[in-house]
């Protein structure tokens, strides 16, 4: 997402909004629709309910719009998947330690041959309307993921193993073969390859179930009040003010300990509202970041780090002249001080990425490492480039809205005009526009980031620089990177994929299609009386382990 796609995701990828601390946006991705938001006469900022800031079972955190609807086929972002995740559900999750487990399936078996998997669905798993879900419920759910009237921009990148997806994706087939009711609570899916992360793939919300009867009755405004399976249900949604979600009391894994969650979009500073108690959850001013490691201030008690499984990158088109030639690609990445800007602009807060794969990440390989700060021999490679003396006009693209550009890509510019006496154009595009653009290829950089869908270095590697994904924008190619990326895939030996991962990543950043800049980190505070706040490194549904009680 991914991230959860970053993207981070891309589709995310295409990309998101993450927080590191100061609460630094980066890029947004997909398109928002606040004509699928139901209205709601509360106006006013979330506060907590009567009984007390801290005695009311209602969690208060801040919180970004949306920037899709909540259709899990369409999530390609961060800020989407948060709530996505808590409304509905698929047949397995990630737990707090991100291994997989089940979710509408109680158990499932897979064939010996590692290429059918059957699910046994629980015989306590309802839509938030009670009705009952079914095997036909999974299957129509991955049969309109596929189909290409609903244009999902990420099924083929998360079930294009499942026989049949990309058929009808693709308007060769009108089913998906490979999805089969066995009876009302067993399902078959069967791959055309077996793969050793089709579990983790299946926790992605493109594969989550909704409820046909309301797809069909209301296509259009389903999503105001999306009938889901989660733990959680959409209770109310503002744009730009509040989301709501109330506890799902017959969630099939445990109702949740909360009442509800706030989210409050309506922006402003929150650092001081957390210091006034109107919200539960903060983040920490990069600026007083040291104070809180050093444990000098007040709030220390209460503060978190939390390193996450996201990257921010700058993504070269390598179809687009100056960028076709990888010399100039590589000055480019050599160009950038990435420690000056994390010491100076963000106080330490980021953590300087010297390969794509964040070190949270399973199967993340120290030894695989990215071009480093050489001003002198970036130089060099420019005037050995076929451009030399002849840079024609660069600009990177960013998503975001008009006003003054991102100081890290301001940084940013002014060492490629110091280093190497290039002026590069900041663009700055709305999220729908800075989508499109990606999709058809149309930019020379942008300025861009990934977050984990799922926790496996296919989902950094695979998702984003094989030649043949949808998810690779910069038209990034490389035989020797696709055979290693397609013999990872196909085999399952997790330790061998492990290795095979880490020559291709080795290979793609001696390529200079993307320079990786920073990994990122969450600096939060959570009032002492939030209980069991989860630290995983991605998104996951985390609000139903959550507390609320006094010391």
């Amino acid at each position: 997402m991914s991230n959860r796609t970053l993207t981070l995701l891309m589709g995310f990828v295409a990309f998101l909004i993450l927080l590191v601390g100061v609460v630094f946006a980066v890029a947004v991705l997909g398109g928002g629709d606040d004509d699928n938001a139901p209205a709601s006469p509360n106006q006013d900022r979330p506060r907590s309910t009567s009984g007390g800031f801290c005695e009311a079972k209602q969690l208060i955190v801040p919180g970004t719009t949306p920037a899709s609807v909540l259709d899990p086929i369409q999530v390609t972002d961060v800020s989407t998947s948060e709530y996505v995740v808590e409304i509905f559900g698929g047949l397995v999750t990630l737990d707090r330690d991100l291994n997989v487990v089940g979710d509408l399936a109680e158990s499932w078996d897979v064939s010996a041959d590692g290429r059918v998997y059957t699910f046994h669905l629980r015989d306590n798993i309802l839509f938030h309307n009670e009705r009952r879900v079914t095997a036909q419920d999974i299957k129509y759910s991955i049969e309109r993921a596929a189909d290409p009237r609903n244009g999902s921009p990420t099924v083929t990148a998360y079930l294009g193993n499942v026989v049949g997806v990309v058929d009808k994706f693709e308007g060769r087939a009108n089913e998906v073969a490979g999805v089969r009711v066995v009876d009302e609570r067993t399902v078959e899916i069967e791959l055309i390859q077996p793969s050793d992360f089709f579990l983790k793939e299946l926790t992605y919300p493109v594969s989550y179930v909704v409820d046909r009867e309301q797809v069909e009755s209301d296509p259009r405004n389903w999503t105001r009040r999306p009938n889901g399976t989660g733990p959680f249900k959409l209770a109310e949604y503002t744009p730009a003010q509040t989301i709501r979600l109330v506890r799902n009391e017959r969630y099939h894994l445990g109702a949740p300990k909360l009442q509800e969650v706030v989210f409050d979009l309506s922006g402003g500073s929150i650092a001081t509202r957390y210091q006034n108690n109107e919200l539960h959850v903060g983040f920490v001013p990069a600026v007083e970041l040291e104070s809180f490691k050093d444990g000098s201030n007040p709030l220390a008690g209460e503060y978190l780090e939390i390193p996450e499984m996201a990257t921010f990158y700058i993504q070269l088109n390598t179809s687009q002249p100056p960028f076709d030639d990888p010399n100039v690609r590589k000055a480019f990445a050599m160009a950038i001080d990435r420690e000056q800007i994390n010491e100076v602009l963000f106080y330490g807060a980021l953590r300087v990425a010297d390969g794509f794969i964040p070190p949270e990440m399973p199967g993340y390989t120290e030894s695989v490492s990215a071009y480093k700060y050489d001003p002198e021999e970036a130089r060099r490679l420019l005037q050995e480039s076929k451009y030399a003396g002849n840079i024609p006009r660069v600009v990177l693209s960013y998503g975001g809205s008009a006003g003054n550009s991102p100081d890290i890509l301001v940084a940013m510019q002014e060492q490629w005009r110091q280093n190497l006496g290039v002026e590069v154009e900041l663009q700055v595009l709305d999220p729908a526009s800075y989508l499109r653009e990606q999709r058809r290829g149309e930019f020379q950089m942008s300025s861009d980031g990934w977050s984990a869908d799922y926790p496996d270095p296919e989902n950094f590697l695979g998702k984003l620089f094989a030649s043949n994904s949808p998810l690779n924008y910069t038209g990034y190619t490389n035989p020797e990177v696709d055979r290693l990326l397609e013999q990872a895939r196909n085999t399952t030996d997790t330790r061998e994929r492990y290795r095979l991962y880490a020559q291709a990543e080795q290979l793609f950043l001696d390529d200079a299609a993307i320079i990786p800049t920073f990994w990122s980190v969450s600096h939060m505070l959570v009032k002492s009386c939030v209980k069991d706040y989860p630290t995983a490194p991605m998104t996951i549904e985390k609000y139903r382990y959550i507390d609320i009680s006094r010391d």
